[in-house]
């Protein structure tokens, strides 16, 4: 029996290379970008799965403090906004902490922005 070939993701080629380079304006933020999700590895994903890492006392003062919630739900959706109309793709972007980064995702990332 043939060894199936596992896909990087279910972007096309040209997705991948303006995905990266409207995330290389992310470089600047945390640990790095990372694509995640459904669209590593299904071909009918409804969005691009985008997880900024941040170190956790890089995201407590990036998103800590009084009006936090508000604040990242603000700088999350304009980040996916922005990386959508520079792609064309649906984006999902979030920032999140490491130490929840890691305790919660086990999937593939693949990082983007290089």
């Amino acid at each position: 029996m043939a060894k199936k070939k596992r896909r990087a993701s279910y972007l096309t080629v040209s997705q991948q290379y303006v995905l990266n380079v409207a995330c290389r304006a992310l470089a600047p933020f945390g640990y790095g970008t990372f694509h995640v999700g459904s669209s590593l590895t299904n071909p009918d994903y409804h969005d691009v799965d985008l997880r900024c890492i941040l170190d956790d006392d890089e995201y407590g003062r990036l998103i800590g403090g009084r009006g936090s919630k508000e604040r990242l739900a603000f700088l999350n959706t304009a980040i996916s906004e922005w990386i959508a109309a520079r792609t064309g793709l649906p984006i999902d972007f979030q920032f999140q902490q490491q130490t929840d980064a890691n305790a919660k995702f086990k999937g593939r990332r693949n990082s983007v922005g290089h």
